[in-house]
């Protein structure tokens, strides 16, 4: 499974990059992007981004799942500053900080649990253009710690965590 997700990444980085080679040259500066952004399957989900305030950035990702009488809402938001930026002719990467926290509320057969996490990690985004729009990827590994209460159980949590994304930007 892990090397299928690999390689269908990587096919699709290679046609993204091949088709931007041929684009013609795009702003790759805009302030908001919308995507997908995800931290395991207990934090990710639709992403808000705004770059306005560079080298400091803000994100926002959230969730909302009702599958009958299971549900599963997460919400989460991070802040991160760019220690290394490069703008290109074809692209726009950089490297950076974040720290981010999450908030998972979970109902599966009447079990409900909650997770709390938080966490700091280091990543980087490569932008660039794809028919004209500006498309970020983005990868990230971190730290991260939190509380998981299920019932009347309380446990603490705590692991490395690998975060990736997707954005176009507007």
């Amino acid at each position: 499974m892990t090397r299928t997700v690999f390689c269908l990444i990587c096919i699709l980085a290679g046609l993204s990059i091949s088709f931007s080679v041929q684009a013609q040259e795009t702003d790759l500066t805009k302030n908001f992007g919308i995507g997908l952004q995800g931290a395991t399957s207990e934090f990710g989900g639709i992403s808000l981004r705004y770059t306005g305030l560079a080298p400091v950035y803000f994100q926002t990702v959230g969730r909302f799942i009702l599958n009958d009488q299971n549900s599963d809402h997460m919400l989460g938001g991070g802040i991160s500053y760019a220690i290394f930026e490069h703008q290109g002719r074809w692209h726009r990467s950089r490297l950076y900080f974040t720290l981010e926290g999450g908030w998972q509320y979970k109902e599966e057969r009447d079990v409900l649990t909650t997770t709390l996490g938080g966490g700091l990690a280091f990543g980087g985004e490569l932008v660039f253009s794809l028919g004209g729009i500006p498309l970020g990827l983005n990868v990230e590994v971190g730290q991260g710690f939190g509380r998981e209460k299920t019932e009347s159980r309380s446990k603490g949590i705590a692991g490395v965590y690998v975060g990736m994304g997707i954005h176009a930007y507007f």
